[in-house]
């Protein structure tokens, strides 16, 4: 029988997972390929185009980007990215930045223009690319989740400053507990 993913609960600003630094994983890990498929169907539930393991309240220093995804077209490429380690970066690019455990939080962010990375695949084999422009950006971004980075910590003072009140609002949220976004019914 064929697994059925499901949608996994995010965890939210002022959760102190989102802060850890992960550990490598063997990729013989028990469990894994199931995970994959979850944190996949999570990434595309949340209208996400990446999303890295600890934002789902696990320890596996992975992440899943599809920077080329169109809904409208139900056009879908998901990389997993297993240890993934960014080798070298150059240049510079400014985009703008959400991301799914800062829901309706977003900033201007500079980012290495183009990136050398390497990751082990779904398969196991240990591979080395490049990318540009927006991939290269939301590998940073998903590669910072696994060191406990998140994207507002790239911001200076006043730009952080004109986002103050909605994070007090998400980290009162994580206070009383609620710092979860729960499993949605497709």
């Amino acid at each position: 029988m064929k697994y059925k993913p499901k949608i996994l609960p995010v965890r939210l600003y002022g959760d102190d997972f989102l802060r850890k630094k992960l550990p490598e994983i063997d990729y013989n890990t028990p469990g894994l390929p199931e995970f994959i498929e979850d944190l996949i169907y999570t990434m595309y539930a949340r209208d996400g185009i990446g999303i890295a393991a600890n934002q789902v309240g696990s320890f596996y220093r992975m992440i899943v980007i599809d920077p080329e995804q169109d809904n409208k077209l139900n056009k879908k490429s998901p990389i997993v990215m297993i240890n993934p380690v960014i080798e070298n970066k150059e240049g510079e690019v400014v985009y703008e930045e959400g991301c799914i455990s800062l829901p309706d939080i977003f900033a201007d962010v500079s980012r290495s223009k183009k990136i050398t990375y390497s990751y082990t695949d779904r398969m196991g084999n240990r591979i080395t690319e490049t990318a540009e422009e927006i991939k290269a950006v939301v590998i940073q971004h998903e590669f910072d989740h696994l060191e406990g980075i998140l994207f507002i910590d790239h911001l200076g003072t006043l730009d952080r400053l004109k986002i103050m009140h909605k994070l007090k609002k998400l980290q009162a949220r994580a206070v009383n507990g609620q710092n979860i976004l729960e499993g949605l019914t497709l």
